[in-house]
């Protein structure tokens, strides 16, 4: 997800705050969970809106519509 609030920036190689992932997916130039699928991603992304209180289906919507438009899924990097 890019961010713009430094303290949710992941980080490359060197570590250096990147603005394209957040620290949940990708630090020190690394992906933290570099074979999960964009079906996974969802999965766990949803599960975690809905304990924040956000009903399931417009989580899974959000999801479906905002994930595949991401770096990491729209570059092939990740999916599977």
């Amino acid at each position: 997800m890019p961010v713009t609030d430094a303290e949710l920036q992941g980080s490359d190689k060197e570590g250096n705050k990147t603005e394209e992932y957040c620290i949940y997916c990708y630090e020190n130039g690394e992906f933290k969970q570099p074979d999960i699928t964009l079906q996974e991603m969802t999965d766990l992304c949803a599960g975690y809106m809905v304990e924040e209180g956000m009903d399931e289906a417009a989580a899974r919507q959000i999801l479906g519509n905002s994930l595949p438009q991401l770096k990491r899924w729209s570059s092939g990097a990740g999916v599977s």
